[in-house]
């Protein structure tokens, strides 16, 4: 009975430490697959993160020689063709020197140039500079800003803006950007008869919304894309700490939401 008491016993020791060892050769797999996992998923995120911010620097990137090729574009095309016709005129001028109508003809295409000249300069200048943005406020230009849409379509703009306090520079230069690239998304290719602007702020943040009735699109399709300005406006809001939201389907128009802080 001694005999068979101990062996028991025995058995009972072995079967404990094997279910323990078992146990402790689970979790311990289990640990280390469940590390794993975190390890690889810490690594998607980080080439993501590291993907985004290329896109970001690209989207930086391409935005800036956009702007520089446009002003270029119409220097070139406007400003330089300009001195070049009132170098022509002139040179008119000085072949014949005793023809009094035709000075006087010359003289008045070249004042008539010249003004021109002047509007055009004027029309870059305000591109590069919204006028009125640094001395009265980011609302008075994008009040502005409506008003030339306005003009020009058949749509109808809701503008709301109330800011406590004024933005810096940056941020109401890249907030006028983001206002003028949604707006000629929507001119050019939404459709859209309503849109609605608003600027709040609150106690922690300003908050923007975007929103027209237009035929909407893919956002998937669109942002792989980086067709309508996507990128650019995401981008831009990125450059002052904001945070961008796109809401849009076929037929559904397009919400665009934007947080910046205070600070």
């Amino acid at each position: 009975m001694a005999a068979s008491s101990s062996i028991d016993l025995y058995l009972l020791l072995f079967s404990g430490t094997f279910t323990m060892l078992t146990l402790a050769v689970g979790v311990i797999t289990f640990s280390l697959h469940y590390q794993k996992r975190i390890i690889k998923k810490d690594l998607a995120l980080k080439e993501a993160e590291v993907k985004f911010s290329e896109e970001l620097f690209l989207g930086n990137l391409n935005a800036t020689e956009n702007e520089r090729n446009r002003l270029a574009r119409d220097l070139h095309d406007v400003v330089g063709a300009s001195l070049s016709a009132i170098k022509l005129q002139m040179n008119e001028i000085g072949r014949d020197t005793n023809n009094q109508e035709k000075i006087k003809e010359l003289i008045s295409k070249n004042k008539q140039t010249i003004d021109n000249t002047i509007l055009e300069v004027r029309r870059i200048s305000n591109d590069l500079l919204p006028p009125g943005l640094e001395e009265f406020g980011i609302a008075y230009a994008i009040e502005g800003l409506c008003e030339s849409v306005v003009d020009i379509t058949d749509i109808n703009i809701t503008l709301n803006i109330k800011l406590k306090e004024k933005l810096s520079n940056q941020k109401s230069l890249t907030m006028y950007r983001i206002v003028q690239e949604l707006l000629n998304n929507s001119v050019k290719h939404s459709a859209a008869t309503q849109i609605s602007i608003d600027f709040i702020q609150n106690d922690t943040e300003f908050l923007f919304k975007f929103e027209d009735n237009g035929i909407g699109f893919d956002f998937d399709e669109a942002y792989q894309k980086r067709s309508l300005g996507l990128k650019n406006i995401q981008v831009r809001a990125k450059m002052i700490h904001g945070e961008t939201e796109f809401q849009t389907s076929d037929n559904e128009g397009l919400k665009v939401f934007i947080k910046l802080p205070l600070n």
